[in-house]
């Protein structure tokens, strides 16, 4: 709506002989809405009626929009013009938005998930990896890699065992981590380790940022510098790798592990004794699937044909005993596969349980055939016409009504208006004859 300064200053342009476009660019105004003042259209001081207009046609619009959410704008147009709207194109998809009629399809809109807000009692984890050497030989690792979670607040920790450090077993460690928890925090944060940032920039690494976003976190690399709590996590660690033995396995390395985790907490409840507890951070809640890392390892064939892999053994051809093999696995899939240095794929298993302690003979061929497919989400039919409904045909018909109402009182004032005119010139005629 234009004041009544803007307005004299329309006019006095336009008696210059500037276009009207030469007149919107100096006013910053649209040469539309100039237009329309200058050619009588619009009144200044007086708001436009094409909000009002389209109120008129708001219950038909969400009905036929709740109907089907993927119902196009320029159907629905359409439609309502054959109902009597006679705003413009642009003016109604505008007043779609404002109204907000267009529901969010469940089918292919899938609702993000909560996230607490960043406040004092937001829990926040703090990952640090700690190697020891000398691990025992069945480990298919000369070192021990353990990474340890910690909350922040609630003074909390745990650690998952991994052969080597790695973008793969980092994003499976922090997942049972964090499955441990129950839930996580809104914020990571790491060492500088190679699998965490790029060297090249310092940056946090690519694959690190794609795991936050899985777990819908923020991941943040922590400045150098040292940590009270981590040393004494450290010094346990240090204690506890000692009472590991050469015959010790993975499975039974991480259970001891848990052990202690759950000993250390115990201690620390006891040994605060009167003093209150700290307060219960705010925990995100997990995804159902884990984030779908690859994991591969080396393995050296055994002179019984087999590969040991987390506490099972699996079987590959006979030829091949001695050789290098890389097993390979994806987290969460039930497959697990076992090719050449290279990349050649030899055999593909079923994944049996860890540290149960079987050997897996038979393979599979044509694996790719045999998986589980994933469960067909409903189909959203956004390309098809829909009809309208019984409701959207009751409002078309509730505004037809109205129209009809409009008309027949112009028409009554329209005869009113005759009338009186003609009433008027035959009182004129009687004067003047008088």
């Amino acid at each position: 709506m234009l004041t009544g300064e803007e307005y004299i200053n329309i006019c006095a342009l336009r008696s210059r002989g500037l276009s009207i476009a030469a007149i919107a660019r100096i006013l910053g105004r649209d040469r539309k809405t100039v237009s329309s003042y200058l050619c009588g259209k619009r009144t200044v001081g007086v708001r436009s009626s094409d909000r009002d207009e389209f109120r008129r046609f708001v219950p038909y619009c969400r009905q036929r929009l709740q109907d089907d959410a993927h119902f196009q704008a320029s159907a629905l147009y359409a439609e309502i013009v054959d109902l009597g709207y006679t705003g413009g194109y642009s003016t109604f998809t505008r007043a779609l938005r404002t109204h907000q009629l267009r529901p969010r399809c469940p089918l292919c809109q899938r609702p993000p998930r909560g996230r607490p807000v960043r406040q004092d009692d937001a829990e926040e984890v703090r990952f640090r990896w700690f190697v020891f050497s000398g691990a025992p030989a069945d480990w298919g690792s000369t070192q021990a890699c353990i990474l340890v979670g910690r909350l922040i607040h609630s003074q909390r920790w745990s650690a998952a065992l991994a052969e080597q450090i790695d973008p793969g077993h980092l994003a499976d460690s922090v997942d049972r981590i964090l499955r441990q928890f129950g839930g996580t925090g809104w914020r990571w944060r790491f060492d500088r380790t190679p699998a965490v940032h790029c060297q090249d920039d310092g940056e946090l690494a690519t694959a690190l940022g794609k795991v936050a976003k899985h777990y819908g976190v923020v991941a943040e690399l922590v400045p150098p510098g040292r940590d009270a709590d981590d040393d004494v996590i450290g010094r346990a660690l240090a204690h506890w790798w000692q009472t590991i033995h050469a015959d010790t396995g993975l499975l039974e390395a991480q259970e001891s592990l848990e052990r202690l985790t759950r000993l250390m907490e115990t201690r620390r409840a006891s040994a605060r004794g009167g003093c209150t507890a700290p307060a219960a951070a705010v925990l995100l809640d997990l995804p159902h699937d884990p984030y779908p890392a690859r994991i591969s390892v080396t393995r050296t064939v055994s002179a019984g044909s087999m590969v040991s892999y987390r506490g099972n053994l699996y079987a590959v051809p006979r030829h091949l005993h001695g050789h290098t093999v890389q097993v390979r696995r994806r987290v969460g899939d039930p497959l697990l596969t076992i090719a050449t240095p290279r990349g050649r794929v030899i055999v593909q298993h079923s994944l049996a349980p860890d540290g149960a302690g079987l050997s897996v003979i038979g393979h599979r061929h044509g694996i790719s055939l045999e998986r589980p497919l994933p469960v067909p989400r409903p189909a959203c039919h956004s390309k098809m016409y829909s009809p309208p409904s019984a409701e959207a045909l009751a409002a078309a018909q509730a505004l037809r009504q109205d129209d009809r109402q409009e008309d027949g009182l112009g028409r009554v004032s329209e005869c009113d208006q005759s009338v009186g005119s003609a009433l008027t010139a035959r009182s004129d005629r009687g004067n003047h004859v008088a």
